[in-house]
C-alpha cells in the first residue's frame, strides 16, 4: 500500500563528513529505527537544498523522508506498507 503523507516529523540524524544519515524517526508518538538507507538525492529550492532519503524501518515500513537544510525541517513525504 502506498500513501502520500507530507507530515513534519522529528528525526535523529548524524551529520558527519558532509553526509546526513537519518537514524531514528519519531512519528505519531512511535519511534522507528532506520535499518537501511536505499537512496539519497537532493534538489535545490531557491537558496535551500532538499535532501530526500528512501529508507526502511525496523517496523517493516519503507518511507521517503525529506530534509530542508534552510528551514531545518524533516518530513515524511511517502509511505509504503506491505
Amino acid at each position: 500500500m502506498y500513501q502520500e503523507i507530507g507530515e513534519k516529523v522529528k528525526v535523529r540524524a548524524d551529520f558527519e563528513g558532509g553526509q546526513i544519515r537519518p537514524r531514528l524517526i519519531k512519528w505519531q508518538n512511535r519511534n522507528y529505527k532506520i535499518e537501511k538507507i536505499n537512496l539519497v538525492s537532493q534538489e535545490r529550492e531557491g537558496k535551500s537544498i532538499n535532501y530526500h532519503f528512501a529508507v526502511e524501518t525496523d517496523k517493516g515500513s519503507c518511507l521517503k523522508l525529506k530534509y530542508n537544510n534552510e528551514k531545518l525541517i524533516w518530513s515524511i513525504e511517502e509511505l509504503w506498507l506491505e
